[in-house]
């Protein structure tokens, strides 16, 4: 056990930011707790009770397991903006503001090693509480899609913002990136409190920019004619009509002019229903690419900071 022990700079870090780390133990354990108690709850209850001939209701405890696990997948997506605000502040500037960073320097420590040593055990300590997070949710959406009648009790949606993230190595992506964000940010600010709210602006921005844009990381398939519609296991991007000179209208547009009066309000063969879609088949495409965009990002960044504290401290 002596070589996971942490030393040197780590120990530092760790011991003075003990009441950090306990907080984001607490709140995994937390959020893995109540989806444990509402699966235990709902394996003895069942998901779905009958209320009459060909008719299903879901339980009581069915309910507060859809919210255990759209706690968990919630945790899972916003824990990125708790750690990029702890690195942006406490962990660094915080010392720069006040000073105690030189304390290290001078006990043989490097400016750069003293940076790595702490990115280095937030981004340990956040990854292992995100993978997790990601192995739970994503075992209780394998188990829960297979239950019958899943479409009664559970809502959550691969392609929602707030699954999306949660189900796969983007989470993990994103964790990289607030740990490096918030080292920028602590460099380029040095003051506690302004450092913070500039990691989470940069960080929350980037997150709703992705989700804005990830449709479009993947091509999608294109439906003509017949209706695709498959349960909740397709992911609509765009939807409307083709117009006799080939053109394309958008719901969104027929909707912008009247949709009673727009052509897809309108029954004609020389209009043809489309539909631009994502099957449960490009999860894993768009989830590379986004993740792997992210990662270059969080690398710009962390490449970036150790360029300014450089120039600043040599």
């Amino acid at each position: 056990m002596s070589a996971l022990t942490p030393r040197g700079p780590a120990w530092v870090a760790v011991r003075q930011h003990r009441p950090a780390l306990w907080t984001a133990l607490l709140v995994v354990v937390f959020a893995i707790g109540c989806w444990g108690a509402a699966r235990v709850w709902v394996g003895s209850a069942g998901f779905t009770v009958s209320c009459g001939k060909g008719c299903a209701a879901s339980t009581e405890a069915a309910g507060w397991f859809h919210w255990a696990e759209s706690y968990v997948a919630g945790t899972t997506v916003l824990l990125p903006l708790l750690v990029v605000v702890f690195t942006a502040g406490p962990l660094i500037a915080r010392e720069l503001e006040s000073g105690t960073y030189r304390l290290a320097w001078t006990q043989s420590v490097s400016p750069a090693r003293w940076l790595a040593v702490r990115l280095a055990c937030v981004a340990a300590v956040a990854v292992a509480a995100t993978v997790l997070l990601v192995i739970t949710f994503r075992w209780s959406r394998h188990h829960t899609l297979n239950e019958p009648d899943a479409d009664l009790y559970s809502s959550l949606f691969w392609g929602d913002r707030t699954v999306f993230p949660a189900m796969g190595v983007t989470a993990v992506g994103y964790i990289l990136l607030a740990v490096s964000v918030g080292a920028l940010a602590a460099l380029i600010v040095r003051r506690t409190l302004p450092a913070m709210a500039v990691g989470l602006v940069a960080t929350a921005g980037v997150g709703l920019f992705f989700a804005w844009v990830r449709p479009h990381l993947w091509p999608a398939l294109t439906a003509e004619g017949a209706d695709v519609r498959d349960g909740s296991h397709l992911w609509f991007v765009q939807q409307g009509v083709l117009l006799p000179d080939g053109s394309r209208m958008t719901r969104e547009q027929c909707w912008d002019m009247g949709y009673s009066k727009s052509p897809c309000g309108q029954e004609s063969p020389a209009l043809t229903p489309f539909s631009d879609y994502h099957p449960e088949s490009h999860f894993w495409p768009l989830q590379l690419i986004e993740t792997g965009l992210v990662l270059l990002l969080a690398a710009a960044c962390v490449f970036a900071a150790f360029k300014v504290l450089r120039r600043v401290h040599g």
